[in-house]
């Protein structure tokens, strides 16, 4: 999903950050061309995907503000799964 948002902001959240407007088209697709949309966080409803809702594991509240570099249970874009 990190290949959806632009560079320096992929790189400052957390990869387990998740919104819905990541899965969705945002712009008519022209059929046989790639689109690769600036999905912004739009509507201020996001989840974890450790936890699958609105508070990460370590029962914070998942937000584009609190899901940064810094938190104990942030991961890079850069970090391998364990």
């Amino acid at each position: 999903m990190a290949d959806r948002l632009p560079a320096p902001q992929a790189q400052r959240l957390c990869r387990r950050l998740r919104w819905k407007t990541m899965f969705m088209a945002l712009a008519p697709v022209e059929p046989g061309t790639d689109v690769d949309p600036q999905h912004e966080i739009d509507d201020g409803f996001v989840w974890c995907t450790h936890s699958m809702n609105c508070l990460g594991p370590d029962g914070a509240v998942a937000s584009r503000e609190d899901c940064r570099e810094g938190r104990r249970c942030f991961e890079s874009h850069g970090d391998l799964p364990t």
